[in-house]
């Protein structure tokens, strides 16, 4: 293209398409995709334009007279300070900017070849705004992979003398040269403002900025800014995760600053003299209201990296930001503000706002407030300690005050900021007219300084407060907090724990997402897709036990292996050379962005490999290389060569790499010896070297190696290899396409490339990889098929390795089943003889926690997208073996304290425990029709001696839908003779408005205490009821006392005391689902408190009995081998079981034994409920057992255990159970 020809500039216009949107969610995708289509455009130009050094971003409203002149401006400033960069001016309006745009059409070309322009408009009223304007360049500097500098459309310039006042070519090299320096990662723009103008810019933005983020920024309202590369990016990968209406107005000029400090990024100022530019009064406060308000919001958003920098604790000494550049002498034009009329504004906004700020603020603070009002103007004086208390009892209003609408709280703000402006201002003016009096020369730079002084002195003074303000913060913080703490696990893989919070918000505050409905489809998915390849492809029968359906999965291997790559033999080299060229000729592959062979052999000149040489026999590196690519060569040595080579060669690398050392480059195989390369017959992963040049290096097997399908391991592991190779391309691709720190990166995404946690970077990654090896077979097969050679059988395998290759499921027994052939294959050849066992399902793993984070993830407002480019960035920082989904869901910091190590881990190699024995007189209690209040069913009841007798309270549910207590009483625990008429405890407020349900009791100090489900329709939470013995007995039920609820407002079931106390603290077990917590505490007042919390037993597997939910069952039974548990569990069938679970007599958070099995099912017909007197089907469940020896207090192996259970929650039942058979002599010695 010809000089003339060249498209220097773009001007953009779109239709405008916008509509109104129903909800929070649905206006903010909708201006995503609207944000994103406009986009499409201004995008392909940068494309087009390839990469940059530099973008000059230019956000506009309408200023087509002002903005040609500074675009101009920014172009000598380029082309005098940045000569020889490749640049981009980027100019994006808002939808009534068309004059402005016209403007810029009409400028004539950029003098230099380097200098692009692009130019448009963001034409739609969902996008109107500086933020949204501002967040398209920060898009197109991303792709262009440039630094940035942010300037206004209105700036102005003036010449003085030889001298420019005002916006000047050098304010482009005064923002950019401390990041292009790679000292900074964002310049802030410093200005000389007016006295007046010091004083109304420090409301409160500069000292929060101190105080709160120690990063005392002066100008944060239409700051300039100069923000380096690996800034922009994180913005931009901010923007599309947190983005809203807020930052894409002038909350923008906030949201730049707070999110670079949060993100760890390197600021300072940078001296440019005076700005020049004209304001309106009424757009001022708009600008003013707007930067506040996202001020506030963020501060209450950050809170969590507040607390996890340390930062927010730090000592009150505050360091200013470094300044860049020598303070310009330029005078600023004067300011004129009328503080009478602020304060005639603060006088009529608190007689508009004073019931509010009586619900806010503290007696003395209203009072001081209405003096104010009362004083004369010319004495009216609005004190530093007070502006600041105001402001942090707003900001804690604002972020715990729930009953107060922000809107609102923002317009009570505005007459006190007035009011302390307009006394400031008036102090100043004062100050300046008695110094006219007497030194009038000088007294406009003494003003100043006495202006400046104030300014610190109000941010010490917020310094100063910053420790009462956060006492107050953490106060209303843990009022707020849940009483337990949101943190849960699951597990698809036994073992493998991914833990998560238990819910989670979406962006727009308006939806909870649960964790137990994402894992439930995960699940579904993952069970019906095991059971369609066993059941359906396999033909296995649906009534086989575990061993028939892991022999039939085996045996599909077996057939598989005899199919595929048939007639090469694996233990020589030739034979594996075929069967190497065999599976690249067949398996789709592609290109890998790597390292080049010039830049290896420049790498191998300065670092030769001796140890290769010798093994290999070549007289020097000149022989090894006409026999060898260079790639190959640093692939092998890394298998042969001494750590201090291979630390040396990195080094060189991390030196010397770049972007033009690295090219598309074909993925290839090389063969070599087992003799000569022992270390390959393992297979393990391919080395770091093996990764930079892209080269498989396989070896063949020695004779009798390989396991039973050897073919298979080959083929999955350089299935992967392929792929693996082509991923870090891709990842290398990205890192070129940023331009800087090329090398560290790909070193880091290379030597980084590990981690243990089954969320972390790294196994993310690995499964982005196995799921294109599982479509790669397919296609693989497929080719084979329809190429018709007589490899049929080998085709139609490939499709089932691949429809199979991430599919596994515990059994019902427990017994864990995979039919990944990568997983069988790896586990038989590392000399695995039986199944593979869950820890080495690693494909399984990464496959259903990577869609279970994706899932979760995208529920609440993200996208897969992100989820790729937080993973790529993370790798470019040598961290991937950081959780990722604890970065993107977040997870509270006291998880390790809630998931522990003590949590048991069941496995289906313990004993089993022994069973309950039914009664033959069962049910024991029925629903009496003539009693309205139990009429329907009696289910659940609780049981004690006590004085010789067994009390019975059971749970009825009447013709009115609300369940109540009632009580029956028995003399030998079996027959229950007297059965009282009315209930003995029922609903008496809203949060048991439906119901008293499922109660537990015990005695403690001559008291019953009673938990009890309260349910009021919709939340179903836990409480707590106590009685003395002796009310108890006499039947006076008006002396219960109710405690209240244990975690108000927290859906919560099953809950259950213990009888003693640990440590002089109460325990009681409770169900968050799915798993049972114990929690601690020191009194048994309501509520307790939101500390010592542990999941104590979670669900198991599966399609094991208790593999969706578990729960308490009867009371804790003490017993010589541990407190005894009959719990309940719930499998995916909706089947309840019992189970029984063993906890150490001193301390009951440590779990002993857990039976793998079931100790009673539903059998008999009343426990079935199938009839249509039953309530729900399929059902066992206890709240209540007791000894048979009433006078037993700690039981033995020879003692009996009475345990009262409801059926189908219809009726009521009793079994009874031998302490030493229920429990397994192994946990009895």
């Amino acid at each position: 293209m010809s000089k003339s020809n060249k498209i220097k500039d773009l001007t953009l216009k779109s239709q405008s398409v916008s509509s109104p949107a129903k909800s929070p969610e649905e206006a903010r995708a909708q201006a995503e995709a609207r944000f994103y289509e406009i986009m499409q455009e201004p995008l392909r130009r940068a494309q087009e334009i390839g990469a940059a050094d530099i973008v000059i971003g230019v956000p506009f409203y309408n200023e087509a007279i002002t903005l040609p002149k500074v675009l101009e401006i920014a172009e000598r400033g380029l082309a005098q300070f940045f000569p020889d960069a490749k640049s981009v001016l980027v100019a994006a309006g808002s939808p009534v900017g068309e004059s402005a745009l016209k403007a810029i059409g009409e400028m004539p070309l950029c003098k230099k070849d380097s200098i692009e322009r692009i130019a448009f408009l963001l034409d739609d009223d969902l996008l109107n705004g500086k933020g949204w304007s501002t967040r398209a360049i920060i898009e197109i500097t991303d792709k262009l992979g440039a630094d940035l500098v942010l300037l206004e459309a209105d700036l102005q310039s003036r010449k003085k003398g030889s001298d420019i006042e005002g916006f000047a070519p050098d304010w482009i090299s005064l923002l950019l040269d401390p990041i292009r320096t790679d000292l900074m990662d964002m310049v802030v723009s410093k200005f000389n403002l007016h006295y007046l103008d010091l004083l109304t810019s420090a409301d409160f933005k500069y000292p929060l900025l101190g105080a709160i983020y120690r990063c005392p920024i002066h100008g944060t309202i239409g700051g300039l800014r100069g923000i380096s590369y690996d800034l922009v990016h994180t913005y931009t990968t901010t923007a599309r995760r947190s983005w809203h209406n807020g930052i894409g107005g002038y909350g923008i000029d906030t949201w730049l600053p707070t999110e670079a400090i949060t993100s760890g990024a390197r600021i300072c100022e940078a001296n440019l003299g005076i700005k020049i530019r004209t304001i309106s009064g009424g757009k001022s406060e708009l600008v003013s209201r707007q930067v506040a308000k996202t001020l506030i919001e963020r501060i209450v958003k950050d809170r969590k990296w507040h607390e996890q920098s340390g930062l927010i604790r730090n000592s009150p000494l505050l360091k200013p930001l470094p300044v860049f550049g020598v303070i310009k002498t330029h005078q600023p034009d004067a300011v004129g503000i009328v503080p009478q009329l602020l304060i005639d504004k603060y006088r009529e906004g608190f007689n508009r706002f004073h019931s509010l700020y009586e619900r806010i603020f503290p007696r003395d603070v209203c009072d001081q407030l209405e003096k104010l009002v009362e004083s004369d103007t010319s004495e009216f004086d609005f004190p530093v300690p007070l502006w600041t208390q105001i402001v942090y009892d707003f900001l804690l209003t604002y972020a715990f005050g729930e009953e107060f609408a922000h809107d609102d709280l923002f317009d009570a703000l505005v007459p006190l900021h007035d009011g302390f402006i307009g006394s400031k201002v008036l102090q100043i003016q004062s100050l300046k007219e008695s110094l006219n009096s007497s030194i009038p020369e000088g007294v406009e730079r003494l003003v100043s300084i006495e202006a400046e002084k104030q300014i610190e002195e109000l941010a010490g003074e917020f310094l100063r407060q910053k420790p009462i303000f956060l006492e107050q913060w953490e106060t209303e913080a843990e009022a707020l907090k849940p009483p337990v703490p949101h943190i849960t696990y699951r597990e698809f893989i036994p073992g493998v724990r991914l833990i998560v919070p238990t819910v989670l918000v979406t962006s727009t505050g308006n939806r909870v997402v649960d964790a137990n409905g994402i894992y439930n489809s995960v699940f579904a998915r993952q069970k019906e897709d095991f059971e369609h390849f066993v059941y359906e492809y396999l033909g296995v029968p649906r009534q086989a036990d575990s061993d028939q359906v892991i022999s039939n999965i085996k045996d599909f291997m077996r057939t598989a292996e005899d199919a595929i790559l048939s007639g090469f033999d694996f233990s020589t080299v030739d034979g594996t050379k075929a069967a190497v060229k065999e599976i690249f000729d067949y398996f789709p592959h592609e290109e890998a962005f790597s390292l080049t062979d010039e830049m290896a052999t420049w790498l191998l000149d300065r670092n030769p490999p001796i140890a290769l040489l010798t093994k290999l026999g070549f007289p020097n590196q000149d022989r090894l290389l006409e026999e060898y690519d260079a790639c190959d060569v640093l692939a092998l040595a890394s298998w042969v060569e001494e750590r201090e080579y291979i630390e040396d060669l990195w080094s060189l690398i991390n030196r010397n790499i770049r972007t033009e050392h690295f090219a598309p480059c074909p993925v290839k195989p090389l063969v070599v010896s087992d003799q000569d390369f022992p270390a390959l017959v393992e297979m393990r992963d391919s080395s770091s070297l093996d990764k930079l040049g892209s080269g498989i290096v396989v070896s063949n097997l020695h004779k009798g190696m390989g396991g039973e399908f050897p073919k298979l391991r080959y083929l999955t592991t350089i299935a992967r290899n392929i792929v693996e190779a082509e991923r870090f391309g891709q990842v290398w691709q990205q890192f070129a396409a940023d331009r800087k720190d090329f090398g560290r990166k790909v070193i880091d995404s290379i030597e980084g490339h590990w981690g243990r946690e089954p969320l972390s970077v790294h196994n993310i990654f690995e499964d982005s990889i196995q799921r294109i090896v599982a479509d790669r077979l397919r296609a693989m097969g497929e080719r084979i098929i329809s190429e018709g050679n007589g490899s049929r059988n080998s085709g139609e395998s490939l499709k089932a390795i691949a429809d199979s290759y991430h599919l596994a499921l515990t059994l019902h027994d427990g017994r864990f089943a995979t039919c990944s052939a990568w997983s069988w294959a790896g586990y038989s050849f590392k000399g695995g003889k039986t199944s593979p066992p869950p820890l080495s399902a690693e494909v399984e793993r990464d496959w259903t926690s990577r869609e279970f984070l994706v899932r979760y993830y995208a529920a609440i407002g993200g996208t897969e997208q992100e989820v790729e480019e937080q993973t790529i960035e993370l790798m470019g920082q040598g961290r991937a073996w950081e959780d990722l989904g604890s970065i993107l869901l977040g997870t509270e910091k006291d998880a390790e304290k809630v998931v522990t190590g003590k949590t048991f881990a069941l496995s289906p190699e313990q004993p089993l425990a022994g069973e309950i024995h039914r009664l033959p007189g069962n049910p024991i209690l029925q629903p009496i029709r003539e009693n309205p209040w139990e009429s329907k069913y009696v289910l659940n009841a609780a049981a004690i001696w006590l004085r010789n007798k067994v009390y019975l309270v059971y749970r009825a549910f009447g013709d009115d839908k609300v369940s109540r207590l009632g009580l029956a009483v028995s003399e030998d625990g079996f027959n229950f003779s007297e059965r009282l008429d009315s209930p003995i405890f029922e609903p008496t407020g809203k949060n048991d408005i439906k119901g008293c349900e499922d109660p537990r009791l015990i005695i403690m100090n001559d008291r019953i205490y009673m938990t009890y489900t309260a349910y009021d329709g919709i939340v179903a939470q836990i409480a707590l009821a106590s009685i003395s013995m002796d009310d108890f007995c006499a039947h006076r039920w008006k002396k219960w006392h109710r405690h209240g609820m244990v975690f108000p407002g927290f859906i919560n079931k099953d809950a259950a005391l213990f009888p003693e106390q640990f440590g002089g603290k109460f325990a009681m077990l409770h169900r968050v689902d799915p798993h049972i917590w114990i929690t601690f505490s020191s009194h048994l007042r309501c509520p307790w408190p939101r500390k010592e919390h542990e999941i104590l037993a979670g669900v198991t597997f599966g399609l094991m009995w208790d593999g969706r939910k578990i729960g308490a069952g009867a009371q804790p039974i003490k017993t010589k081998y541990g407190w005894l548990l009959i719990t309940h569990g719930v499998d995916y069938a909706h089947i309840y079981r019992l189970g029984l679970i063993l906890l150490d007599l001193k301390d009951p958070s440590q779990l002993i034994y857990r039976s793998p099995n079931f100790v009673l099912e539903p059998e008999e017909k009343w426990e079935l409920g199938k009839d249509e007197d039953s309530w729900v089907a399929h059902v066992v469940f206890t709240c209540g057992a007791v000894p048979r020896d009433s006078q037993k207090e700690i039981l033995d192996s020879d003692d009996e255990l009475i345990i009262y259970y409801g059926a189908a929650d219809t009726v009521m039942c009793v079994g009874t159970a031998n302490i030493g058979e229920l429990i397994p002599e192994k946990f009895r010695t």
